[in-house]
């Protein structure tokens, strides 16, 4: 028997948590510091730059945790690709689930952070309401396929690195 080569569910399921969990995270932190830098260059009449309003809306140590849990998704799904170690299979479900469940935490805590008058009133709220329950039910869905493609028996073969021998045909004595 030939070694089972990746199926192309398998493939799909992989590029798309690592889009979700790991490079949209990315992006975003570097849309941050993005942002962050140009604010930081603004000149004023008297050679200061701006300041007195939190722009980002993120600490330092939250973008370092953030890249961090999205280089380390990063290099998981790189190995869930290659397909070795065997184990891989297993560590690839595990960090899904983690980073889905952390997903799901974040949103709702954002949905239940509601601004104050202090913090002022924002006309984009509708807007980011519904960004946040998109964020969710992609996340659910995509977490979903993930694990039941990578728990399908071509996607556990070719961690497996071979195929199962097919059962014996029972005989017509019982």
């Amino acid at each position: 028997m030939s070694k089972p080569g990746r199926p192309l569910g398998l493939s799909i399921a992989i590029f798309v948590s690592a889009l979700l969990f790991a490079i949209l995270p990315l992006v975003q932190v570097a849309f941050y510091l993005s942002v962050y830098l140009r604010f930081r260059n603004i000149e004023f009449l008297e050679g200061g730059g701006a300041s007195g309003a939190d722009i980002l809306g993120l600490s330092g140590g939250e973008l370092i945790l953030q890249t961090v849990v999205s280089l380390i998704f990063l290099v998981i799904a790189v190995l869930a690709w290659r397909g070795k170690p065997a184990r891989i299979r297993m560590v690839f479900v595990g960090a899904v689930i983690i980073m889905t469940l952390a997903t799901i935490v974040a949103t709702v805590l954002a949905f239940n952070a509601k601004n104050g008058a202090a913090q002022g009133f924002d006309s984009g709220a509708v807007l980011a309401d519904s960004l946040l329950q998109a964020r969710l039910i992609f996340t659910l869905l995509v977490a979903a396929y993930v694990l039941w493609y990578v728990n399908r028996g071509p996607a556990r073969a070719f961690y497996r690195g071979y195929y199962l021998e097919a059962p014996e045909e029972e005989t017509a004595d019982r």
